[in-house]
């Protein structure tokens, strides 16, 4: 009696073999699925579980099974097994087995309980296995310890590369064979008649695709950064691989920008060691929440002195101008355009819309946020007036000459979701961020820094993100004083990317806002700096260094250095609600280092007998996680959708009660 089995990733083409073995007489179990694996699975899945518990992970891609090669194996396990393979073991069939991709997750102790079993390794190029998807794309699914990344494609390379990894490791049995998917396509006939030596049977020719063959061909063979965002169809760690069975390894340029090297991988993240939240400078442990103010002070002056910069105080209105209002959306809102002067003159003034509930019979909640291109782009309502300041030319918002025109209108309703923010009871405050400050570096001579004066800068005078901070306290002063229908105890600031991390700024400097809400504010906002991935402090203050005051740059590559994290940045809204958000393709946004920053800033949530962000792991896409700390990942680029704001509205609803 022969026992057979496949070794072989999934999506890696073993289907061939366990269909070749099936026509040829050999018993594979029953039932069968259309793969001829033998199903149902979970039993199988389930032992893999007990093998997993046993694995140790050294981070990265450094694994170690050595006590998984000698240690008795659990009972568990074997019942499991026993359990899925009770149709093969129990036949009386002359030449039987089984094939299933899990098997490869548990290899070395199956490799100890059939010590004669005839092993097929099946070896596929990778770049065509992580094409496809497969349950065993994520490891974790099976409780295998591994890098968790945001990136489909990078999370099926370490499960490639741990697989490979654990059969090299495995003592080889007696009876082993491998066979490239790639030759038992393309030399069928030759690989046949080996696996027939092998094997000691007659094989079927089963019909064979040899477009099945190099499909990662019709995407890019050399990545573009494109690529690097929605993932790869090749990574070096498949490198010993490739070179051990024959594979052409691609040469290709690491991600740069700037010509500094980007770390792309969460299998190539760095360790770390980040500030400890709770311990003040004088060494002492804040342990309850009546000890949190001294610390939070040391953390505030910490983040004004080497990362935004000293904002001055409030500065009064000089004036206002109505400038419009009227109903909206159809009559369920009322409109309103504001323009705020600081001084006699023109300039420096912000322009302030407000949407509102026109019949809700109390002040309502509000999100207030810094728009990009001008308050016309936030909703399709051709009453807005367009912008009359600088903005950043952009050919697809219609910016040119650095004026909006009448394309910068409303490119896309859900960036703000205006009318759905009406629906649900909301207000929503916006202005554009040039208004505040013009985002280029113009030496601070314009906006609202020229109010202060722009000689005399020392390494902490604020930036551009402490500007549009101050901007967003000024438009709260304007609701307080002036908005008698908005509930100004219920602010939340919100923001997208460099305005994400304006608006946990503007929630760590000014703590009359209710919330703070950042969504893909990455390096210099949300993400941690030590968890170098994606854009860095090296590259952010670069072209974009006026957005930090200039001590910030020293620790550009020196990120250990840094005496704060952005888990301490997220901290200083304790015990008020904050959200952070991350996109599934924006990787130079870091959206793991978004949720570890969440996560860590829990400690001090609980000073105050609140639960912030237990989670450490990426949860699927669009499911929201935390209490009063949120997170959740939405599919697709860097940007704001719907879907995103469906998470923020339950969140402040859930708050706000």
């Amino acid at each position: 009696m022969t026992l057979v089995t496949i070794i072989g990733r999934g999506h890696s083409g073993t289907r061939a073999i366990s269909n070749t073995l099936a026509a040829s007489g050999v018993y594979m179990g029953e039932p069968l699925n259309n793969s001829w694996d033998l199903v149902p699975p979970q039993g199988m899945y389930d032992a893999c579980c007990v093998f997993a518990k046993y694995v140790d992970w050294r981070g990265g891609l450094e694994w170690n099974w050595d006590r998984l090669m000698t240690m008795p194996i659990p009972q568990e396990f074997l019942d499991l097994l026993h359990r899925y393979l009770h149709s093969v073991l129990e036949s009386k069939a002359e030449y039987k087995g089984w094939k299933i991709p899990e098997t490869t997750l548990c290899y070395p102790w199956i490799s100890r309980l059939f010590p004669d079993a005839k092993y097929i390794f099946w070896i596929r190029n990778p770049r065509d296995c992580i094409i496809g998807g497969h349950v065993t794309d994520n490891l974790r699914r099976f409780d295998v310890p591994c890098p968790d990344s945001v990136c489909e494609r990078e999370r099926r390379a370490i499960s490639w590369r741990y697989q490979y990894d654990l059969v090299k490791a495995t003592p080889r049995p007696r009876q082993w064979i491998e066979v490239r998917f790639e030759d038992f396509v393309l030399k069928q006939e030759e690989t046949l008649a080996r696996l027939e030596e092998f094997l000691g049977i007659p094989l079927v020719r089963i019909p064979v695709k040899p477009e099945a063959i190099d499909r990662w061909k019709a995407e890019n063979a050399v990545p573009t950064s494109d690529d690097y965002e929605k993932g790869l169809n090749y990574y070096d760690m498949f490198a010993p691989a490739m070179k051990e069975y024959g594979y052409e390894i691609p040469q290709v340029a690491p991600w740069t920008w700037d010509g500094k090297p980007i770390v792309h991988e969460e299998a190539k993240v760095q360790p770390y060691t980040l500030p400890d939240i709770l311990r003040c400078q004088d060494g002492s442990i804040v342990t309850e929440a009546a000890q949190w103010p001294k610390r939070r002070q040391e953390l505030l002056t910490l983040f004004q002195d080497q990362v935004y910069g000293i904002q001055p105080g409030a500065w009064p209105f000089d004036h206002m101008e109505l400038l419009e209002e009227g109903e909206a959306f159809g009559g369920k809102a009322w409109r309103r355009q504001i323009r705020l002067f600081f001084t006699t003159q023109a300039l420096p003034k912000i322009d302030v819309l407000v949407y509102r509930p026109k019949d809700a019979l109390q002040p309502v909640p509000a999100f207030m946020g810094l728009n990009f291109y001008g308050n016309s782009i936030v909703a399709p309502d051709t009453a807005i007036l367009l912008p009359d300041m600088w903005q950043r030319n952009n050919a697809d918002y219609g910016c040119v000459n650095h004026q909006a025109t009448e394309r910068t209108r409303c490119i896309n309703p859900e960036t703000w979701s205006a009318e759905y923010l009406i629906d649900n009871g909301f207000a929503l405050v916006t202005a554009c961020y040039n208004d505040i400050d013009p985002d280029f570096d113009d030496g601070f001579q314009n906006g609202v820094q020229a109010l202060y004066g722009a000689c005399g800068r020392r390494p902490n005078s604020w930036g551009n993100i402490g500007s549009w901070a101050w901007g967003l306290s000024r438009m709260l002063d304007y609701v307080i004083w002036n908005e008698p229908q908005i509930d100004s105890h219920r602010v939340a600031g919100i923001g997208h990317s460099r305005l994400g991390k304006t608006a946990l700024w503007a929630g760590a400097t000014d703590e009359r806002f209710a919330m703070a809400i950042s969504i893909q504010s990455g390096c210099g906002g949300a993400s941690l700096a030590r968890h170098v991935m994606g854009e860095t402090v090296d590259v952010i203050t670069g072209p974009a260094s006026y957005w930090f005051c200039s001590n910030y740059k020293k620790y550009a590559g020196q990120e250990e250095a840094l005496p704060v994290d952005m888990h301490e940045l997220i901290a200083l809204m304790a015990p008020r609600p904050v959200y952070v958000s991350s996109a599934s393709e924006d990787i130079w946004a870091d959206p793991k280092g978004e949720l570890l920053a969440a996560h860590h800033a829990t400690p001090v949530y609980r000073l105050f007998g609140k639960e912030g962000l237990a989670e450490e792991l990426l949860p699927p896409c669009n499911v929201s996680l935390g209490d009063h700390i949120g997170y959740h990942l939405h599919t697709g680029p860097h940007g704001v959708y719907r879907q995103d704001w469906e998470q923020f509205v339950a969140f402040a609803k859930r708050h706000f009660q």
